[in-house]
Parts: C-alpha cells; structure tokens; sequence
C-alpha cells in the first residue's frame, strides 16, 4: 500500500475515535443521567457542548498547527481527548461532567481542523476528492460504532466502562497517527515565529469567505434535517419506532452516498454539474417529503442524493489555500462552520416553536442547501476572477 494510503487510513481512524466519543454520552444516556441525577436540559447540554468549543479553538488550532507542526498537535489533540473521556468515566457531578466533555471536545475540534489540512497536504487533485469523502464518512462511522458498542456495554457493566473506552478508542487513534503520519515533502515547515491572519492574503480571505458557504450550508441543512424528521415523522402519524428507523436510514445511505461521490466526482469531468444536480435533487425529495407521501421513497432518494457533494465542498479551501498558509485558512474555515452550525439549527428550532410544526424547520432546510449552488458558482467566479 502506497504511503499516503496508510496516512489517510490512520488519520480517518482518528476522526472516527471523534464520531464515537461524540455520540457516547447520547448512546448510553439513560444510566448516565440516572446515575448523575441529569434532566433532559442538561443532558441535551452536555452532549451538544462537545461541539461548542468550535467557535473559539478551530482558529487557534489552525494557528497552532501552523506553528509548532501538525502532527504535534494531532497528537496533543487525541491527548485531550483521551484525557477527557477518561475524567467523564470517573465524573461524580454535573460540573466534572461539564469540564471533561469539554476538554475532549476541545480536543476534537483542533483534530476536525488539522485532519483536512493533513489530507489535503497529501493528496491532489480529483483524489483529494476521494481521500475527503473517506474522512468524511469516518465521523458516521464512529457515530454508528458507538450506537453499537457502549449501550450494550454500559447495560452490561456500567456506563463509566463505556466512557472509558472512548478514551482507548482515542489513544488508539494516538498511536495510529504516531506511528504512521509524516508530513510531505512539499509541506511548509512549522514556524515558530511570525505566524498569524497576516500570512493569508488579500484573495485568499476573499476566496475563503466565499468557500466556507456551501460546507456550513450543507452541514447545517442535514443537522436540521435529522434534528427534526422523526418529530416530522411523529405529526405525520407514524409510531416512534418507524421514525426513528426512516432516519437511521436516511442517515446510513448518506455514508453511501458520501463515499460514492467521492469515487465519481474523482473519475467526473463536469464535478460542479453533479453537485447542482444533486444538491437540487437533494431539495426536491425534501420537499415531496414534507408533503407528507411517499416517506420511504422519499428517504430513500435523499439519502442517496444529498451525501454525493460533501467531499467536493470540504475541498474547496484546498484550492487556493498555499501549503503555508493552508493551516491557518483551514482554522478560518471551520470557525465559520462552526458559528454557522451553531446559529442555524437554533433558527429552525425557533421556527418550530412559532409555527408548531416540523415542517417549516424541513423547509429552511431545502432553503438553506438550495443556496449552496449560487455559492459553488460564486466560488468558480471568484477563482476565475483570481486567477486571471
């Protein structure tokens, strides 16, 4: 196996040590909450502030990066991560709770950052667009992993052994990164000194401000869509069981969909066309499936459509970020995403509130990704405009 494949294949294992320890506290909430003495509230809290350090730490991490070297704080990342997992598995109260689910999101945020940049360092060109759409899948992944293993662990032993294994899961995930990431010969050197905003210039802040768009759009349509389909599910009169399952569904043929169009847009001589057409087609199940016929159908299609354009869109810094500026434009990058996917979903939440209904929240979400292509083609505009 060509090295850049063992690379991606560690750095794809790392983040999906993030998927699993991010959905740990969700998987095994009802003894984690009992034995803590949680409400809904906190419980809810504890599990969306894994993410919550995003806004603050994805540019410092992309400074870091930049800096003192990526695989350094790679490693320091999983560090964290497993340090936090393990103080979650010997947490008493509510506060240590708090304090170590936010260590380990810390930790996870500065990985999400580093591991793009890293894969975008070792691949090029259309397999770039391969090697995203595996990294990508590996937080579903993780996800699913977790679902699997930590109920039926904590029901088994105790939900403190399952908190545990997100910490070995993690240091696993160390040594992989460890002992096979080096970074390539065409990779900028950390500098130590000097390294600040001032490296990005003039375009690549304009072009950065332009290609965050379509990723922060897309990611923050599909949170209001699993958010909310089983409570759209639920109106429309179908039982708790069969909601769930329809998204659990829509959710497993997303990571199909992700990989396939990592595989296609790689070999496709027109990637930008498949994006529209997807991303549109995306919106079109949506919305027949906010018509309330054809659920399955419906879910379906849009699982197989809306995960096709997901690698194309995390590329799109790779583009025009210089491999010395690529660490801090990434941590620009996703402090945009981050402050994006955390303002969206909130908005459809206020729209149910006034509205009463899921199904507005499944309208914002057609809006918001239909938007996603006039700002691929605004994109194309302004690297054309650039590069005259």
């Amino acid at each position: 196996m060509e090295e850049r494949w063992r690379i991606l294949a560690a750095l794809t294992f790392a983040r999906a040590a993030m998927g699993f320890q991010f959905q740990s506290v969700a998987a095994v909430s009802p003894f984690f909450a009992a034995d803590l003495g949680l409400d809904k509230a906190q419980l809810g809290w504890l599990i969306g502030l894994y993410l919550l350090p995003g806004i603050a730490i994805a540019l410092p991490g992309g400074l870091l990066g930049a800096r003192f070297g990526d695989k350094r704080l790679t490693l320091t990342a999983l560090c964290l991560m497993a340090a936090g997992g393990l103080w979650l598995a010997f947490a008493q109260t509510f506060i240590e709770a708090n304090a170590a689910r936010l260590a380990s999101g810390a930790g996870a945020v500065v990985l999400n950052v580093l591991l793009t940049k890293m894969i975008a360092d070792w691949f090029a060109g259309r397999e770039r667009i391969l090697a995203m759409s595996m990294l990508i899948n590996a937080w579903p992944i993780g996800i699913g992993i977790a679902l699997l293993v930590t109920g039926p662990l904590a029901e088994l032993a105790n939900w403190h052994w399952a908190m545990a294994l997100t910490a070995v899961f993690a240091a696993a995930g160390f040594l992989a990164v460890w002992t096979t990431y080096r970074p390539p010969v065409a990779a900028a050197p950390p500098v130590m000194t000097g390294i600040g905003l001032a490296i990005l210039t003039r375009g690549e802040w304009r072009l950065l401000a332009v290609a965050s768009l379509p990723w922060l759009l897309y990611n923050a349509a599909y949170q209001i869509l699993i958010s909310f389909l089983p409570s759209f599910f639920l109106e429309s009169g179908l039982s708790v069981a069969r909601s769930g399952a329809l998204t659990a569904l829509n959710t497993v043929l997303f990571i199909v969909s992700v990989q396939a169009g990592g595989v296609i847009l790689k070999r496709s001589k027109h990637p930008d066309l498949l994006c529209h057409l997807t991303i549109v087609g995306w919106c079109t199940t949506l919305l027949l499936l906010s018509g309330g016929t054809m659920p399955v159908l419906w879910i379906v299609l849009g699982g197989l459509l809306g995960g096709f354009p997901a690698s194309a869109f995390v590329t799109l810094p790779s583009e025009f970020l210089r491999p010395e500026s690529r660490g801090v434009g990434m941590g620009v990058f996703y402090t945009i995403y981050y402050l994006g996917c955390a303002l969206l979903p909130g908005a459809a939440g206020i729209l149910y509130d006034l509205s009463g209904s899921a199904r507005p929240t499944l309208w914002f979400a057609i809006a918001i990704s239909f938007v996603c292509v006039p700002m691929l083609m605004l994109f194309r505009h302004e690297i054309h405009r650039t590069n005259r």
